[in-house]
């Protein structure tokens, strides 16, 4: 096996990124990475931005996506910057107080409302702001990232190519972009130096992971049952992955057969569970919703016993059955899974998935041209999210059923009514609920399912 590490891992891209930053001339830097890498690097701009990151440059990442609109995401920048500076009942999230308190910043830094947002002020701001921080015996920049959106209908190399030539000597841009399906290829020279860097990170993160994973399994421990089966589900997911003499199968029976060993309830309905996860992944529905009808069985079963382990693992399995047969194209059947599972969670007061069955319902109703039954579960879908912290809302598909909400009140609801709905978004969301909404990508697009919302709910049971 490979000896690779998670650290050995992370350390090369520390390397790569010294390497780059010591070249003087460029103004955007792209990450181009294989697949598995790309939360790997994504974590690494995450800590260089931290109190922990080692570099001498300061980061900020921006979350707004380009959809296009150069005027509109250069608004959804300035929007985002601006609520840097805004205070926020939490100190811990307040930015701005932070570096005060922490003489980070000589005096008080206000963005100027006057300037019309754009990256042209945007730019200028962040300068101005540089220059506000205490320490300036180093030289050092401000590097703004801009995380990839993989499935972005536009590019937003469009942009950067706009506005690279106007970049501040202060500033720089990072963002990342796939090695598979290249996007960002751009090429240029200002005073005869290239203003684009790229960086070709070659890692091994598959098995990095596949070691750590090893690791918590205790790999000496061969006669341990349960360490068996934690081996077990890593071989079986790799086996997903094999396009030549694929041994799913194979290797399913093989965990089955531990699980039948081990003789626990949890263990069985997990087997279970990535059984059917494991036939999903190499496209073989049938046996997928066979295990995942013996997981619900197994887990019903746990329920009405007052198993710990009943609901929790029968709600994974409603979630995965709901959405095969919605990739199946059989859409009453799935409403009737989301439908039951809603009021289960409703009994348990499960508030979280009562927010995201129901959002899930409306979309039914929605492509079934029901607009008012869409409504009114969007509805109970907004009315159990505002159970959950703010902090949750603003961050989770509770944002995808504000934007569908007032979308369906537009299309059935008085003016008057529209206002409401308006208010009570400002109400769960805050002042800004505008500007989070776009700067989440919701828009009429994502109302409709199609296969990007039910393999979102795969891929959430995958993790």
């Amino acid at each position: 096996m490979e000896t690779s590490s998670i650290a050995q891992e992370y350390y090369k891209l520390r390397e790569l990124w010294s390497v780059a930053e010591k070249k003087e001339s460029w103004k955007l830097a792209v990450w181009v990475a294989q697949y598995p890498d790309v939360e790997m690097i994504d974590k690494f701009m995450q800590i260089e931005q931290s109190p922990v990151g080692e570099s001498n440059d300061i980061f900020f990442r921006f979350e707004a996506e380009y959809h296009g609109d150069q005027q509109l995401f250069e608004e959804q920048l300035w929007n985002e910057f601006v609520t840097w500076f805004t205070p926020h009942p939490k100190k811990d999230k307040d930015l701005h107080r932070a570096l005060w308190e922490n003489n980070i910043i000589k005096e008080a830094f206000v963005p100027d409302d006057s300037l019309l947002p754009s990256a042209a002020s945007l730019f200028s701001e962040l300068e101005r702001f540089k220059r506000s921080i205490t320490d300036q015996g180093e030289h050092f920049y401000f590097c703004l990232y801009f995380p990839m959106v993989a499935h972005a209908k536009q590019n937003i190399a469009q942009w950067f190519q706009q506005v690279i030539e106007t970049v501040p000597d202060s500033l720089r841009l990072v963002t990342m972009d796939l090695a598979e399906e290249r996007r960002i290829k751009l090429q240029g020279k200002k005073d005869n130096e290239a203003l684009y860097h790229y960086i070709y990170p070659k890692l091994k993160m598959a098995e990095a992971i596949k070691n750590e994973m090893y690791k918590a399994s205790d790999n000496y421990n061969t006669v341990d049952a349960d360490a068996r089966f934690r081996k077990q589900v890593i071989v079986v997911m790799d086996s997903t992955t094999q396009k030549i003499k694929n041994r799913t199968e194979v290797e399913v029976k093989r965990l089955i057969t531990i699980t039948e060993e081990i003789g626990s309830v949890s263990s069985k309905i997990a087997g279970l569970l990535v059984a059917s996860q494991a036939f999903f992944a190499v496209q073989n529905t049938k046996k997928s919703e066979e295990y995942t009808d013996k997981a619900l069985e197994e887990s019903s079963k746990a329920m009405v016993d007052d198993d710990a382990t009943g609901y929790p693992v029968w709600k994974s399995c409603m979630l995965l059955k709901a959405a095969l047969l919605y990739g199946n194209k059989n859409r009453d059947a799935a409403l009737l899974v989301y439908q039951e599972l809603s009021e289960k969670a409703s009994k348990r007061q499960d508030v979280y998935y009562i927010m995201e069955t129901n959002r899930l319902i409306a979309h039914i109703y929605y492509e079934k041209n029901n607009l008012q039954k869409a409504f009114e579960n969007i509805l109970f879908s907004l009315a159990a999210g505002a159970y959950l912290d703010v902090s949750v809302r603003r961050q989770s598909t509770f944002l995808h059923a504000a934007f569908m909400g007032l979308y369906l009140g537009k299309q059935i609801k008085t003016k008057e009514e529209v206002n409401e709905i308006e208010l009570q978004l400002a109400d769960w969301l805050g002042d800004d609920w505008e500007s989070l909404l776009a700067q989440a990508g919701v828009d009429s697009a994502s109302l409709k399912m199609e296969q990007s919302v039910w393999k979102d709910q795969l891929s959430k049971l995958k993790n």
